[in-house]
């Protein structure tokens, strides 16, 4: 699958396309779409560090619905490591992708990985974590398939942790950086969550649905792209420039409109039964 765009394409700003719409304009058929969701900044709030995101009982029960409702066509696709997800929807019976791809879950069952050169990612890792520790203001979060320096609570030290990450792998064949929000990450070239989708839109749940995928960070944004380009629906959460169709402002107002879609479709059947 080819990944590699130009930055305008990536962004959304080619010449026909437009500012992403209202959400609250969209409705989806349940029927007809797979639901394809991040899930740090989309499903719940970004937090100061990686291990204080809380998830709600109401969280999971929105889940558990839209499963149903979707006839299994819902899958989590995030950046986290896969049993990291698994530990905070630990109810969630859908398909989850960790490592931006790298990982999958289906069924239950914790599908075969990539390929991977550890050797070398155990060598950047000690690397990585080294500067954590000669710089505090940083928070390094080690992953299966790669890792991250996160800067929220100090973005003056973006600069110096760029400069860093981009030596440490300038030239590297096999690992690559990757921005996201208030991070850096090292992971593995040709993983991406665009990767990710188009191997879950294999499985036979999914297959022939209109894909619908939301999500929050720069991390998403070549999801984005390919989703577009098969003719889905995307969803931007929170500002920032995108090339998703649909904006809405936080992960709040996001559970909200999937609540709605819910209730509608079940205000649908009751008035379709009397």
């Amino acid at each position: 699958m080819q990944q590699h765009l130009d930055y305008y394409s990536l962004v959304g700003f080619k010449p026909d396309s437009t500012l992403p719409d209202e959400l609250d304009r969209l409705g989806l058929s349940a029927q007809q779409t797979a639901l394809l969701v991040d899930f740090d900044g989309t499903l719940v709030d970004i937090a100061p560090t990686p291990g204080s995101i809380r998830v709600t009982s109401s969280d999971k029960a929105l889940l558990d619905q839209l499963h149903a409702r979707h006839g299994g066509a819902l899958a989590i696709v995030s950046g986290r490591n896969l049993e990291e997800i698994v530990h905070y929807l630990d109810t969630f019976k859908g398909t989850i992708s960790g490592g931006h791809g790298a990982e999958l879950r289906r069924n239950a069952r914790t599908l075969p990985g990539i390929d991977c050169n550890f050797d070398r990612l155990e060598h950047i890792k000690s690397a990585v974590m080294e500067f954590a520790v000669i710089d505090p203001r940083v928070i390094a979060e080690d992953k299966r398939f790669g890792i991250v320096l996160h800067f929220r609570q100090h973005p003056e030290v973006e600069g110096k942790v760029r400069d860093f990450v981009g030596c440490l792998i300038e030239d590297d064949e096999e690992f690559e950086m990757q921005s996201a929000k208030m991070a850096i990450e090292i992971k593995p070239k040709d993983v991406s969550k665009a990767r990710a989708i188009e191997r879950i839109m294999q499985f036979d749940e999914f297959r022939g649905r209109d894909i619908v995928f939301a999500g929050d960070d720069t991390t998403d944004e070549v999801a984005f792209a390919w989703v577009n380009g098969q003719g889905g629906t995307t969803i931007k959460v929170g500002e920032g420039v995108t090339a998703a169709q649909y904006r809405t402002a936080n992960p709040a107002s996001f559970k909200k409109w999937l609540r709605a879609q819910f209730n509608s479709a079940q205000l649908k059947l009751a008035r379709q039964g009397n």
